[in-house]
């Protein structure tokens, strides 16, 4: 548990400790077992035996850097290098835990305090440590089912060919469309005609998944578009290119239309693209600083989003035409990925100030 309060048990000081320093309490009289003080404490018996950071680590197979990190308090011996180190340096476990020499054998209740309330206290963090990594798999596992959710059920536009569809009109004066068999399904938009406002233009669209494509779901998709009498055009909607004029049958019309709600997130990919950029470059500037690491998680954000949109879109980026059906996926992703970077991040930086390192040398 970490404290900001003078050290008790032991003697009196007035040292205070760091808030990123742990202090664990006994709770029964065994007073507080403050990881500077132990630091403090290792470092005197290393220089008594004669031992250099260097030759305490090849000992105990660990890293100089481990040793370093645990004489300034930075970090704590794992609990299976606790003996260890005590037989190095020609100690106890209770002495270590204690960061001083006892110069009275402690009462039996107290040393076993003082040994569990440590182990407890290794137990949290490797308890912690634990869910972290669960946490960081769900978050991994939930990015991968995002992405293959949206590419197995995302819809994307087929380009018109011929027999593709087709505009029929039923003895009442309505007008249907009907699809080829390897349509998985019709979307249809309407816009009112700029000369006659009265009168719809309807724009029709056949689209595939590959959801679809795999399971061999085949049939004819109709989709009714209105009476005749309200209809002025209808177009087809193609995946790219031009608007294909479906209705009235053989007329003409100076070239086509270009209808753009596929290139709604080109926009959003530069503006997450720039946000990324101008975050990452304050971060850099600004990484000494107490803030730096809030102006970290705040440029992930976009970077996050960015990456969500490429992943989610890729290779649809000229196919795109139902920009909505895809919010939800982007979304989901990027909520994900930012959860997953938080994660990391708070797993790395407890590892970096709570534990000692032991990686080989």
């Amino acid at each position: 548990m970490v404290r900001d309060r003078p050290l008790t048990g032991g003697g009196s000081t007035n040292r205070r400790v760091h808030p990123t320093h742990p202090c664990v309490k006994v709770m029964q009289g065994g007073g507080d077992m403050d990881a500077i003080k132990t630091g403090s404490f290792i470092g005197e018996l290393r220089r008594e035996q004669g031992f250099t950071q260097q030759q305490l680590a090849e000992q105990l197979l660990v890293s100089d850097k481990a040793v370093s990190r645990w004489e300034t308090g930075r970090g704590f011996p794992d609990i299976d290098n606790l003996e260890n180190l005590a037989r190095v340096l020609g100690t106890s476990v209770a002495e270590l835990l204690h960061g001083e020499r006892i110069a009275e054998p402690l009462v039996a209740d107290e040393a076993d305090t003082l040994v569990t309330d440590g182990l407890a206290w290794a137990k949290r963090l490797l308890r912690q440590q634990t869910l972290r990594a669960i946490m960081l798999g769900f978050l991994a596992g939930l990015v991968i089912v995002t992405l293959v959710a949206v590419h197995l059920t995302s819809p994307y536009a087929m380009t018109y060919s011929e027999g593709l569809i087709r505009v029929d009109e039923l003895d009442d004066g309505q007008l249907i469309a009907r699809s080829r068999e390897d349509v998985a399904g019709i979307t249809v938009e309407r816009g009112a005609d700029p000369d006659a406002p009265s009168r719809a233009w309807v724009f029709v669209s056949c689209y595939q998944t590959l959801w679809n494509r795999l399971c061999g779901t085949r049939g004819v998709s109709i989709a009714l578009l209105g009476h005749v009498g309200q209809i002025d055009r209808i177009y087809y909607y193609p995946g790219t290119g031009e608007d294909r004029l479906l209705f009235p049958t053989g007329a003409s019309f100076d070239g086509g239309m270009m209808t753009l709600p596929r290139l709604v997130y080109n926009y959003w990919i530069i503006l997450g693209a720039a946000l990324s950029a101008a975050g990452l470059a304050a971060y850099l500037l600004l990484r000494k600083k107490r803030f730096a690491e809030r102006i970290l998680k705040a440029a992930l954000l976009p970077v996050c989003l960015t990456v969500s949109i490429l992943a989610v879109l890729a290779g649809r980026y000229g196919q795109i035409y139902d920009a909505a059906f895809y919010l939800s996926g982007i979304l989901l992703m990027t909520i994900a990925l930012y959860a997953l970077f938080l994660v990391a991040y708070g797993h790395a930086k407890a590892a970096k100030h709570l534990k000692g390192d032991l990686t080989m040398p």
